[in-house]
């Protein structure tokens, strides 16, 4: 149900240059309609899936989902940011697509779902689709979300849980600006337990294997770990797939930092063949005890398998 009087508070000045399409609206999506009486141009369309677009200039905001409840607050504000053009994000040569997954009650969806709008405000190249998943669980699966709130960056970044304004900006700018996050996004999935996310992601391109083997020598251990196990994974599957990877792991056998030159052998150890021996002989003589051990027991481990 519409709250006129919340409307009133928060719409503190008129929303005029604000269209709202009203697509196929369910009943809830139909009391936007008075919205009008606030100044925005509301228009209803018949056809087509239930959603609400927002749109100001070249700005373009869809809702595949109802704001009520913990989520109208948040969108009466997008409406207010958007009739002034609050364009206050740092985002200048951004461009590409964000969906954000929510579902009805989710305590957190909301205060994402408002940090993403204002980014999409701050650059019109930049198209916002927020989904509730209990309206369209085929878009959630489409996805592979298995908890909300998610946000989707481009095709294949997920951030999934409470990200402040900051982070996703962040983000957003590493993967559609930059377009250059791979090293950073495998290192947070791999923190954060999402092993399978990056299994499934290296199997699409052993281009990146290369990359998860740089996380080796990273200060993260969790994701050192990961790395490992996700380098040892694809070369029981297929070992031919890690040469470029293995390349990597040599180079790094190179480095004057211990731990991840014992990362190194560790996992040289678990991919190597006999033509890696003589890297690894070379560590026999460390001063590191450490190194010294990890030299033989990757040593032995190959002399095993050939």
């Amino acid at each position: 149900m519409f709250d006129t009087e919340k409307a009133k508070k928060i719409l503190t000045t008129r929303i005029e240059g604000v269209r709202i399409k009203l697509v196929n609206p369910v009943n809830e999506m139909k009391d936007l309609e008075k919205l009008r009486n606030f100044g925005a141009e509301v228009e209803i369309v018949e056809r087509g899936e239930p959603a609400i677009i927002l749109a100001k200039d070249d700005i373009k905001i869809t809702y595949k989902a109802t704001p009520v409840q913990i989520e109208f607050e948040p969108f009466l504000r997008t409406l207010l940011r958007l009739a002034r053009g609050e364009r206050e994000l740092p985002l200048g040569d951004c461009e590409g697509e964000i969906v954000v997954f929510i579902a009805p009650v989710c305590p957190h969806c909301a205060q994402v779902v408002e940090n993403v709008n204002r980014i999409a405000i701050s650059n019109p190249k930049i198209r916002v689709t927020v989904v509730d998943v209990a309206l369209y669980p085929d878009l959630g699966e489409m996805y592979q979300v298995s908890s909300v709130p998610t946000v989707v960056i481009g095709e294949n970044v997920k951030l999934v849980g409470e990200y402040t304004l900051e982070e996703v900006v962040e983000w957003v700018k590493r993967v559609l600006c930059l377009k250059n996050y791979k090293l950073e996004y495998y290192i947070m999935l791999l923190e954060n337990g999402r092993i399978d996310e990056v299994k499934r992601d290296v199997e699409k391109d052993e281009k990146n294997l290369v990359t998860i083997a740089e996380i080796i020598e990273r200060p993260e251990l969790l994701a050192r770990v990961g790395a490992m196990i996700v380098l040892e994974n694809v070369f029981k599957k297929d070992p031919k797939k890690i040469r470029n990877a293995k390349l990597r792991i040599l180079e790094i056998l190179k480095k004057n930092n211990p731990t991840a030159v014992q990362d190194a052998i560790y996992i040289l150890g678990k991919l190597g063949s006999k033509s890696d021996l003589p890297y690894l002989r070379k560590f026999l003589n460390s001063k590191d005890e450490n190194i010294r051990e990890a030299a033989e027991e990757a040593i032995e481990e190959i002399e095993k398998r050939f």
